[in-house]
């Protein structure tokens, strides 16, 4: 469904070790919003990415537990779609 003047984002998580390829694990994710109104070869340029938020490890959280973690960022959005309204300008 698409929606005139609305954003769609898309919300990525990735896992990997802060200490690179050492022996020694300790896995970070961070959850970040892709802006899937960009063109496609724009999307996943680090200039705009939003990183909203960083999970810490040591190891990957469960599946119940990383819904708890998107609980704030879901939250948010749900309240920026319901106050703010966004309407295409003219040029």
């Amino acid at each position: 469904m698409f929606i005139t003047g609305a954003l769609a984002f898309s919300i990525y998580v990735d896992w990997f070790n802060a200490h690179g390829k050492s022996t020694q694990l300790a896995r970070i994710g961070p959850i970040m919003l892709i802006c899937l109104n960009l063109p496609p070869s724009e999307r996943l340029k680090p200039e705009n990415l939003q990183v909203s938020e960083i999970i810490p490890g040591p190891k990957e959280p469960t599946a119940l537990q990383l819904n708890y973690l998107l609980m704030p960022l879901i939250k948010e959005l749900k309240e920026l779609w319901q106050s703010y309204h966004f309407s295409p300008t003219s040029t």
